[in-house]
């Protein structure tokens, strides 16, 4: 028994061969022409797995590159500003000066020295009062108001007084009675212990980012795992008092060594030991100057690191999904080929008429 196939089977097998040769041969020019192995997850599930998987990585480290060419942007404007501070503090007044100072004779003289002085504690605190962007450099953890004010000789940090006293003025002391054990002019200051600590607390604060170490979200982060972008100005101009009661902080020492120039008679071993204090915060200033090129060498070592991240998972977004260019075209010239051929079968089957079928 022979079976006739209708002209309306072979017309509906020809139109789905002819549009599959279609859709082979536009998904082949779209591949030339957009350079792209698939262009839908359909086309390869495996290729946009691997693909999304990258682009999550390419993000994740193109975000940390720029934190660190942000933070890297920050640290340099710390560092000329740290600079500008053990330039004027190495400079303007050298030890050798305040040694001549000490041996001045003339009071006009030490005064002229004291207006120096004077002018170098605002120079300083302009300069620790630095702005970069929308943030104040030496703020430590909290970064929108200029962290230091100098006034009438006092200088706080935030609102804290940076030189609390060791000792103060005892309340019952009165210069008409006999000095008697508990009758002294000055005695230990209860609340120093506390003022230092909530000083040390500030100088200590810290304002972490992430820079690809695994740095942890929860309630304690490792700062190992992590980058600190706190400066605080404490930890350059030192704050507190040491054992003998002198300021820790260059620019008390100065306020307080232009108070001294500034009497009739200066008192020379007093003005000696405050050089002497001068020279040991100087070089407290020169410490962290040095400590802040090592941070900003890390830096640049983390950005060459990230810098070569991201190029290499580039690289290997390329290679999933970007097409082998000739490949493509030689597809692409032969679903043309297909798709002409499906036309001529097409206009062989047109031509014959349905009388010729039931022949």
């Amino acid at each position: 028994m022979t079976m006739r196939v209708s002209t309306r089977a072979i017309m509906g097998n020809y139109n789905r061969n002819l549009n599959k040769a279609i859709f082979n041969l536009d998904t082949s020019r779209n591949k030339v022409l957009t350079n792209r192995r698939f262009n839908s997850i359909a086309e390869d599930p495996s290729g946009a797995s691997h693909s999304f998987k990258l682009w999550r990585e390419f993000g994740r480290a193109t975000q940390q590159l720029e934190n660190v060419e942000n933070t890297q942007a920050l640290f340099d404007n710390v560092s000329e500003a740290a600079l500008q501070v053990s330039d004027v503090l190495s400079n303007d007044v050298t030890e050798d000066v305040l040694r001549a100072i000490n041996g001045a004779t003339s009071s006009e003289t030490r005064k002229t020295y004291a207006k120096t002085l004077r002018g170098m504690q605002e120079t300083i605190v302009l300069s620790m009062n630095g702005k970069y962007a929308d943030r104040y450099l030496f703020g430590g953890g909290k970064t929108e108001e200029a962290p230091f004010k100098l006034e009438n000789g006092k200088l706080t940090f935030r609102g804290v007084d940076v030189n609390p006293q060791r000792e103060v003025r005892n309340p019952r002391y009165n210069p008409d009675q006999p000095k008697g054990p508990n009758n002294q002019p000055m005695i230990p200051n209860p609340n120093y212990e506390d003022e230092y600590a909530e000083l040390k607390k500030m100088a200590d604060e810290t304002m972490f980012i992430d820079f690809g170490f695994g740095i942890e979200t929860g309630a304690k982060i490792d700062g190992s795992s992590a980058f600190d972008t706190s400066v605080s100005g404490l930890n350059v101009l030192g704050y507190g008092q040491d054992e003998n009661g002198m300021p820790n902080n260059v620019v008390v020492l100065l306020g307080q060594m232009a108070d001294a120039l500034e009497q009739d008679e200066l008192d020379t071993k007093a003005f000696g030991d405050m050089t002497d204090k001068f020279i040991e915060a100087k070089n407290y200033t020169a410490d962290f100057v040095a400590d802040l090129g090592t941070r900003s060498e890390f830096l640049e070592n983390t950005k060459t690191k990230l810098t070569s991240t991201v190029d290499t998972i580039n690289k290997q977004i390329i290679s999933v999904e970007d097409a082998d260019m000739p490949g493509a075209i030689s597809m692409y010239v032969y679903q043309q080929y297909a798709y002409n051929a499906a036309l001529k079968v097409g206009q062989s089957i047109l031509s014959q008429s349905f009388i010729d079928f039931m022949r």
